[in-house]
């Protein structure tokens, strides 16, 4: 890295305050507070999904552009370097900006492929397996499969009257994939079988399955796809046992979204109507609430659980990213950056690195955000 890249990047952490703030005081300095870098190559439009790896060391972003790209979040694109006229000029606007910098003057993170093939449609979820080989997404009504290291479309998967709001892939093996979708279905889906029809369609939902995961451990013996749903409940199917646990939250409750504890101990399950509840997982039981921290009504907002279990993160359609305790359901921090609605929230996967979170927006950006430590520029 060049001294003058070097430069930059320290100049533009240093004013990130006056833009880009965390509004609440006194909170944790563990805590993301500071944007650092941006994903910059989606077309215009929103960022529907932004997902970490396994490892943590890379993320996908999934577009309204028909593409899904895959980053390294933590590294500066030096191609945003290789022009001398353009860091000239980069760092004069930083230096002659006394109100900080803009959110186009933040670096861009480094670009490492895009997946285009087999998405006709917007891609509005994603997910991948514990390798990192396999790529899940959805396009409209299709559920695509792609080699992430090839970047050759493997599979292609139709079947739903409606269209797909979540996707989920096997953590072990990468072969075997759900779909849940607004005609009220889950479909569960054999990439290793050379038929094209899922091998099991779930059909207790009453209204738009709007989240599916796949719970696997193998020392607790799970084996589970869960779901949420608009009607109100959260549903846990146990794969071995060949039975369902039903969570009914009623049915004023529209259910958008849910986030499990690292242990699957807690599930924290997100509604249209801004409140988080947090549940045990085998009971059923209340545990808490998260309300009034982020402004909600119109979209499905993401929500996430740092790595640590300790903070509840969701986006807002103020455009903030809002952190709550949830044990206690109080807000901790507000970060602020987004001109339009936040709607999706990934924190980093490991514990030592709990400090980074990215953000995705229909403002069509997406924001790392970290504390300001070492880490950031350490990956130069």
């Amino acid at each position: 890295m060049t001294f003058i890249a070097h430069i930059y990047i320290l100049l533009t952490l240093s004013y990130a305050h006056a833009v880009f703030q965390a509004s609440t005081k006194n909170a944790p300095s563990n805590l993301p507070s500071i944007a650092t870098s941006r994903l910059v190559g989606h077309d215009a439009g929103p960022i529907r999904m932004v997902k970490f790896t396994s490892d943590g060391k890379y993320c996908l972003t999934a577009g309204h552009d028909r593409t899904v790209r895959l980053w390294n979040p933590l590294r500066v694109d030096p191609a945003a370097f290789q022009s001398k006229t353009g860091r000239t000029n980069n760092i004069s606007a930083l230096s002659s900006n006394h109100q900080g910098v803009s959110l186009h003057s933040l670096p861009p993170a480094l670009p490492i492929q895009a997946y285009t093939d087999g998405h006709n449609y917007p891609v509005s979820a994603i997910d991948m397996d514990d390798l990192s080989t396999t790529l899940v997404s959805s396009s409209e009504k299709t559920v695509v499969v792609t080699d992430i290291l090839t970047q050759k479309l493997k599979r292609r998967f139709q079947g739903h009257a409606g269209r797909i709001n979540s996707v989920a892939c096997s953590k072990k093996g990468g072969s075997i994939f759900c779909s849940a979708s607004y005609d009220g279905t889950v479909r569960i889906w054999d990439g290793r079988s050379f038929s094209s029809d899922p091998v099991q369609i779930l059909q207790d939902a009453t209204d738009s399955v709007s989240c599916v995961k796949i719970l696997e451990n193998s020392k607790r013996d799970i084996c589970e796809i869960m779901t949420c749903s608009v009607d109100g409940c959260v549903r846990t199917y146990d794969v071995r046992r060949g039975c369902i646990n039903t969570d009914d939250f009623g049915k004023d409750m529209s259910l958008t979204c849910f986030v499990n504890t690292s242990d699957d101990l807690c599930t924290a399950v997100s509604c249209l109507n801004g409140s988080i509840h947090i549940e045990e997982k085998s009971t059923g039981m209340l545990l808490g609430t998260c309300f009034g921290g982020h402004a909600a009504g119109r979209y499905s907002l993401e929500c996430s659980m740092t790595s640590e279990d300790e903070y509840l993160v969701s986006g807002s359609e103020d455009g903030r990213v809002v952190f709550y305790d949830w044990k206690t359901g109080h807000v901790v921090q507000s970060l602020e950056g987004h001109s339009r609605v936040t709607t999706t929230v990934a924190c980093h996967p490991k514990v030592e690195h709990s400090s980074v979170l990215i953000s995705g927006s229909y403002d069509g950006n997406a924001i790392v955000w970290t504390n300001g430590d070492s880490l950031y520029l350490d990956a130069f």
